[in-house]
């Protein structure tokens, strides 16, 4: 069995990685990288690499030693030092077509699936030259291969053919003047069907119909006279059942004693290179999981697009879109369910493009869509609209219905940027001011934005560090029962006092920490900071009320949030049901499956749990009366303007609708003594808002529940 070890130095296998040519793309430090992550291999005499009909995991580059490749008891080829062998079934898919055993001490560098998808898939310069290496030893292994059997001492075929650099399966020989064939090898025979006097009996025209005779007779003339050595060119070739099949031919002259002359023509069958091509080309240019064109084939329309744009004094559009809270089903469910869900997004938006307009995937769940010969750029507002609106249906993936939206970032050539760097980068912050709008939505790019991106990514920088530095604070804000004016709980709520950007509001940072998945471990600081919190309290003295804390989607779809809450429960050793967790109505619609579980579970350990700004999704009674839910949050868009005829008669309905389920209510936001007595006379549980109390720190928090003050 092979051994794996450090055998030979970074740098050594790095200088040897730099004399591939299908590497010499390559920047440097990627070679580094691909020369330090790369699994190096040590082979003994004999050793086996892998069998013909093995499954291909991987590819080897020889970095000292020989490797012999072989089918049965035939040698095909050896590999030397700085030579690679075992990609086509990592191209291909497919199980080993022939050996590979070390001839002598050999050391191998490993390229696994993962590392070719990472450095080759998405270099198509660096695929073509592994297609011309492959084509070269295909022609090596064939004449290795090759019967010569049939050829006698004497014969022009006998003493031409080893005069050739590249050989080739089948040989004929044919008359320059009328193209019919005078003779052909066994070889020849056999991959055409015809037997050795029925091709006498055809001319080169009737085995290749698409060939023009004017121009076969010139090659023929410029042979004859000594003008070229050789001829080459590619065309189709006829077999006896009528099939055909792409060929290669070489045509050289020769010039038997006391004969005319003649065309001795080489044919080698073209099908497995064009299918390996073929291959390659989708590698490089397409998306393997879509099918959908990659960054590759788009830079390249985008190049078109640009060029064609100018001179037809026309406008392209570049719409930049990303899905909204993908990782999170991700996560969840599974990368197979996120394929399928990417598999069916792709193919709705296709629907509704032109034929002149590309979809291109960018890798995750971000795709571009570029418009390309636009007069009236109003077009593009409406099919960003259009979009949205075929992502809002329902999908179907395995057992789950999931809800998906996504945000659109728009940029227009020449407006927006006269380069295609520029007018992906600009689409680029136009989608994440479509995501700070509140996602699934579009946003057409300004200039202002990149002020605003350059806001972001200060705000990123220092979010990553704040944890560690202790810069978050817990703020609480008490919920008043409406009925006895007492404090019957308050919200934990999260404060950040960056030492560089000063006070930072959770609308500005929230949604970059759930980008950047930090905001598993802020949660898990809120949580379990509110518990020490309220265990405190517990401890002295004061009134035991529930605190509540908000769980982001990302948080309430982790795998190990219900482990996680139980174990932080019985470390701080405060009752579950002093314990209340706020949710959103969007939470619930990701994977309403998967949120009845997760809430269920939560339930089961005695923990309130609350829907955060009712009536502003899209809940569905009848999933509604399923769920364990305790309390709906009243959102405070609806206090606010209670007047309008909309707004009172939603609130009301709220009320009612969690009377009739054995819930209670909560209003949020409430400013105005005028704003308090119609909750009152709704029947209102619970509210919160300035006209109490704004939030504040935990020492005054505490001096409230010290006091026992009524509202």
């Amino acid at each position: 069995m092979p051994n794996s070890a450090s055998f030979i130095s970074s740098d050594k296998k790095k200088e040897i990685l730099k004399t591939i040519d299908v590497l010499s793309f390559f920047h440097e430090s990627t070679l580094e990288r691909l020369a330090q992550e790369s699994k190096e291999i040590s082979l003994k005499p004999e050793t086996l690499v892998f069998q013909e009909g093995d499954p291909g995991g991987a590819m080897y580059i020889v970095l000292s030693g020989e490797i012999l490749i072989y089918q049965g008891d035939k040698s095909l080829t050896s590999m030397v030092p700085g030579t690679f062998f075992g990609e086509m079934s990592l191209i291909e898919s497919r199980p080993r077509t022939a050996g590979a055993r070390a001839l002598i001490p050999s050391v191998l560098l490993e390229i696994s699936e993962t590392q070719f998808q990472e450095y080759f898939a998405t270099q198509p310069r660096a695929l073509m030259a592994i297609m011309k290496t492959l084509s070269a030893r295909s022609r090596k292994i064939s004449t290795g291969l090759a019967s010569s059997t049939d050829l006698k001492e004497g014969d022009p075929l006998q003493h031409v053919i080893p005069s050739l650099d590249e050989y080739y399966r089948e040989v004929l020989v044919f008359h320059p003047q009328t193209f019919q064939f005078i003779k052909a090898n066994s070889l020849a025979c056999v991959d055409t069907g015809f037997t050795p006097e029925e091709i006498k009996q055809k001319t080169f025209i009737e085995l290749a119909p698409n060939l023009d005779p004017k121009k076969l007779s010139q090659m023929c003339d410029s042979l004859i006279n000594k003008i070229r050595p050789m001829v080459s060119f590619e065309t189709a070739f006829n077999r006896k059942d009528g099939s055909s099949y792409p060929a290669e031919c070489k045509l050289q002259l020769v010039e038997p004693k006391g004969s005319d002359s003649e065309i001795l023509v080489w044919v080698q069958d073209l099908t497995e290179r064009k299918q390996m091509e073929n291959t390659i080309r989708q590698m490089a240019y397409y998306d393997s999981l879509t099918g959908l064109p990659n960054r590759n084939l788009l830079n390249d329309r985008l190049a078109v697009a640009l060029a064609n744009a100018s001179r037809n004094n026309q406008k392209v559009a570049i719409l930049f879109l990303d899905l909204d809270h993908f990782k999170t089903i991700n996560d969840s469910l599974g990368h197979e369910a996120g394929d399928h869900l990417l598999q069916k997004v792709s193919l709705r938006i296709k629907e509704i493009l032109r034929k002149q307009d590309t979809i291109a995937r960018m890798g995750g769940d971000e795709f571009i869509i570029l418009i390309p010969g636009l007069t009236d750029t109003d077009h593009t507002a409406r099919l960003a609209e259009k979009i949205l609106d075929a992502i809002t249906p329902v999908f179907k993936i395995g057992d789950n219905e999931l809800y998906i939206g996504c945000s659109i970032g728009i940029s227009i050539f020449p407006d927006d940027g006269m380069e295609i760097k520029t007018l992906l980068k600009n689409s680029d912050l136009a989608m994440y001011r479509a995501k700070e709008r509140g996602r699934n939505t579009f946003q057409l790019y300004t200039p202002s934005m990149n002020f605003k991106a350059m806001e972001r990514l200060a705000v990123e920088k220092n979010l990553r560090k704040a944890l560690d530095r202790e810069e978050f604070e817990l703020y609480f804000q008490p919920k008043i029962s409406l009925k006895s004016g007492e404090i019957a709980g308050m919200e934990a709520l999260i404060r950040w006092d960056s030492p560089e950007l000063g006070i930072v509001m959770p609308n500005q940072f929230i949604a970059i920490a759930e980008e950047i998945r930090l905001i598993i471990q802020m949660g898990h600081w809120v949580l379990l900071t509110a518990c020490q919190q309220a265990k405190l309290w517990q401890e002295a003295g004061l009134p035991q009320i529930p605190i509540s804390v908000n769980l982001s989607v990302v948080q309430f779809t982790h795998p190990n949030l219900v482990s996680e809450i139980s174990k932080i429960l019985n470390q701080t050793n405060i009752p579950p049901h002093h314990l209340e967790l706020e949710i959103t109505e969007s939470v619930l619609m990701q994977d309403t499956t998967l949120a009845v579980s997760i809430l269920k579970k939560l339930s089961d350990l005695g923990i309130k749990i609350s829907i955060d700004d009712f009536g502003t999704g899209f809940s569905s009674l009848n999933y509604l009366k399923n769920l364990p839910l305790d309390y709906l949050k009243i959102d405070q868009t609806f206090i606010k303007d209670f007047n309008l005829r909309t707004n009172y008669a939603i609130t009301k309905a709220i009320v009612t609708l969690a009377q009739s389920l054995d819930m209670k209510t909560i209003a949020e936001g409430v400013e105005t003594e005028e704003q308090r007595k119609f909750l009152v006379e709704l029947n209102c549980d619970e509210a919160q808002g300035y006209l109490f109390s704004k939030p504040v720190p935990r020492d005054e928090m505490g001096e409230l529940l010290k006091s026992g003050k009524k509202f």
